[in-house]
């Protein structure tokens, strides 16, 4: 009797921790509001997979995404209801590494990946991701990519890309400015109201550290709208 007893306090203690330990997660994922699928502007796109967007910029050299989202099939079916072709995609810019930002890869499978340099660690295994009681690696389902510093600037025909680091959901998250209007921020923070706030804890690391990354990004000017992976669009111009 005293074993079973305490093989039942066990178990409602642990039933206690998992709870604990996921309501704010379900509290957050519970706040996401991704914008549907279609165009944002007349050259820029959101695709929704699921619980995510990802953003494609149409240049005259091709297609840009911003991520690659959360399952294959989701994107393919996203280019198809966009009428675009996935392989008409000439690059990748990843905000950060977190499964439901890569796995989508496989399908954009002529693109150029740029990965923050500061996010490679977490690709290679060199530093490990926390996400509330786990810690782990990374990978990306591609093996080739490109690094991008903090401040570098990538030029495609007429458009400019423009790496921002900011940091506080993984060490190495980096958010994109677009021909100097278009600002995509991946999951540095979701909408609210018609506002612009931090991803809390989790899934994000450093709560705040993305309150200082939020500060660094009000100071750029020009920039038209908002882009989050978890929120939706924020426009601050039209």
């Amino acid at each position: 009797m005293k074993i079973k007893t305490k093989i039942m306090l066990g178990t409602v203690l642990l039933l206690f921790v998992v709870l604990l330990l996921f309501v704010p997660m379900l509290k957050t994922m519970l706040s996401f509001r991704p914008a549907e699928t279609g165009p944002v502007t007349v050259d820029f796109f959101v695709l929704k997979d699921k619980f995510i967007d990802i953003f494609i910029l149409k240049t005259e050299e091709g297609l840009i995404c911003f991520d690659a989202g959360n399952k294959p099939e989701g994107i393919e079916k996203g280019f198809k209801d966009l009428g675009l072709d996935p392989l008409k995609v000439e690059a990748v810019f990843l905000t950060h590494s977190d499964g439901d930002h890569v796995n989508g890869l496989p399908v954009i499978k002529n693109a150029v990946v740029y990965l923050p340099e500061k996010e490679e660690p977490l690709v290679t295994g060199a530093l490990k991701r926390k996400f509330m009681f786990f810690r782990k690696a990374n990978p990306l389902p591609v093996t080739a990519y490109k690094l991008l510093k903090d401040g570098e600037e990538v030029k495609f025909g007429k458009t400019s890309i423009k790496a921002i680091l900011t940091p506080g959901h993984t060490p190495g998250s980096t958010s994109y400015l677009v021909n100097g209007k278009y600002l995509v921020v991946g999951d540095l923070a979701i909408t609210k109201d018609g506002k612009l706030i931090g991803m809390p804890k989790p899934p994000s690391e450093e709560p705040e550290v993305i309150k200082e990354s939020l500060k660094l990004l009000e100071k750029l000017e020009g920039v038209e709208l908002i882009a989050t992976a978890h929120g939706g669009v924020l426009w601050l111009k039209k």
